[in-house]
């Protein structure tokens, strides 16, 4: 015989070899005890937890030589036969392949007849909630008044999608998920009796991605144990394709640090790695999740102990405010993220998005700090020290070189005007083109040269500059720029570097260093962007 899937190998052959479903089992192994067999049931709940597996069962126990009580004794030829799928007596019938009116008419005349050499006539019909609407109703006619020896088991994972009519001719049974405990319980008890070592926290990992389907679980473990080695955690995450716990835990660092740069190059590390990014996207969901379990009710996260510190730290760091924005966010943009034609992007955009909320929320009280004590100490947004405001106002407009770049404190000039209002022009692109506000988040305005802002993207970020000297993008920009500020300005996009070469010499002066004022502004702007001028 040739190789066995794990699946079908450990599949239960008794009411209580089925992990979990205590319910179910209780109620058949009554009904069975005390001859109170229905002629249909419904058996419906999620993939992978034992529906038909306790149909089978079921079938065994109906038709059993040498039963006694409510278990088959998986000896007799009977149940032999329906183990191997040869009995004649028990009939799985597909209803995603078999939906149509004629087969279930088929079905309605082979009913007639007597089993022949079981006490029962088992039919087992799995997806049933396929079958057409003129199927349903051949069925219901059968289900009415079916003859003695005849038990349906109806198999389904949508319920709701099966006919009222039905369901009231039937006893429901609803298959729960199986529970992570009961799922390691199983994978453990398989690697045992195979003489294989998996890694406690490997077999933990599996039974999550399993999501409570047992032959899930099983096949999972079966694909890991081609490994001739010892199967750990980061083999799982291989195999199944996920980025893994520390990939993730690196991920939430870069987003409390509020760094867009950072979070979309890991993004990017974990595609160029072979990772969907919707499965990133998932993976970060659950990770969050995670997070927001142990923050609110103190529920130990299901991480390697290193990982589960470095969640709790970060948990406690982020705070509950924070932690439900970005799962908002998120959890929304995942919806959204299956029928994204481009999904890197769209998943660059989710995590932008979601720092961005909580970056627009924080930024107005930073920049009021920043305006104040630019007013004491008469410094200027590009961090050129000025005398009184009066001096400013009197210097002669000749003396300002239009080919340096100006950038005066907010309200008293142009520049002012785009900085006071910058987070309201990028909410009005976002309403005008998704796409574009995506790539401006990466970009800043760092002046005005002539009737051009000046738009400075780092270093790494020429494609998103590139994006904004396409005209579709440029001139969305542009249109909202006039409406907001009442004047036109074209947009000049710059790397740090260019800008760097248009304000060459601006280096900060070692003295000045130590001004708190300064030292705000370099930590606001970046040491490159400020420089410091004393007026002659």
């Amino acid at each position: 015989m040739g190789y066995l899937a794990l699946y079908r190998e450990w599949r239960p052959k008794t009411f209580s070899d089925i992990v979990g479903q205590e319910h179910v089992k209780t109620s058949l192994v009554n009904a069975l005890t005390h001859n109170k067999v229905a002629h249909a049931y419904l058996f419906s709940g999620p993939r992978g937890t034992g529906k038909t597996t306790a149909a089978k069962i079921l079938a065994k126990a109906l038709n059993c030589s040498n039963g006694e009580g409510s278990e088959p004794c998986n000896k007799c030829d009977s149940c032999l036969n329906i183990d191997q799928g040869h009995a004649l007596d028990v009939l799985e019938i597909d209803a995603a392949s078999n939906r149509g009116i004629d087969e279930i008419r088929d079905l309605r005349e082979k009913v007639k007849f007597t089993s022949s050499g079981g006490k029962f006539k088992v039919y087992i019909i799995d997806e049933v909630h396929m079958l057409t609407t003129e199927a349903f109703n051949a069925l219901l006619k059968t289900l009415e008044e079916p003859p003695a020896s005849v038990v349906f088991v109806l198999a389904t994972t949508e319920a709701h999608k099966v006919p009222l009519t039905i369901l009231s001719r039937v006893q429901r049974f609803e298959f729960e998920r199986i529970s992570i405990e009961g799922i390691v319980s199983r994978l453990q008890e398989v690697c045992r009796d195979l003489g294989r070592e998996v890694e406690e926290k490997a077999i933990q990992i599996i039974a999550v991605k399993a999501e409570g389907g047992m032959r899930d679980a099983l096949s999972i473990l079966d694909q890991c144990l081609l490994r001739e080695d010892t199967v750990t955690a980061e083999h799982v995450y291989q195999i199944i394709g996920m980025v893994g716990e520390a990939y993730n835990v690196d991920l939430v660092d870069t987003m409390l640090e509020a760094d867009y740069g950072k979070a979309l190059a890991k993004l990017g590390e974990g595609v160029a790695l072979g990772s969907d990014p919707r499965q990133i996207i998932r993976e970060l969901l659950d990770y969050l999740r995670q997070a927001l379990l142990y923050l609110a009710g103190r529920q130990e996260p299901l991480l390697s102990s290193d990982s589960a510190q470095r969640l709790k730290e970060q948990s406690e760091r982020a705070g509950l405010k924070r932690l439900l924005s970005w799962i908002n966010i998120i959890l929304k943009g995942e919806g959204e993220l299956k029928y994204a034609s481009n999904a890197r992007l769209a998943a660059e955009m989710i995590l932008v998005q979601a720092l961005y909320e909580l970056d627009s929320d924080s930024l107005p009280e930073a920049n009021q700090i920043f305006s104040a004590q630019a007013k004491k100490t008469n410094l200027t947004f590009d961090g050129k020290a000025k005398g009184t405001e009066e001096r400013a106002e009197s210097r002669p407009k000749s003396e300002i070189s239009n080919s340096t770049v100006r950038g005066i404190a907010e309200g008293e000039d142009l520049f002012g005007r785009v900085t006071a209002k910058w987070l309201d022009i990028l909410e009005d692109v976002r309403k005008k083109k998704k796409s574009t506000h995506a790539f401006l988040l990466e970009g800043k305005p760092m002046g005005i040269k002539e009737e051009s802002l000046l738009l400075v993207f780092k270093e790494g970020y020429s494609f998103h500059r590139d994006k904004f000297n396409q005209p579709e993008n440029k001139a969305v920009v542009e249109e909202v720029l006039l409406k907001s500020l009442g004047q036109k300005l074209s947009l000049e996009n710059l790397l740090e570097n260019e800008f760097e070469l248009l304000n060459q010499g601006s280096n900060l002066d070692g003295d000045k260093k130590n001004s708190q004022c300064i030292q705000q502004a370099v930590e606001l702007f970046g040491a490159q962007l400020v420089q410091v001028r004393e007026d002659k």
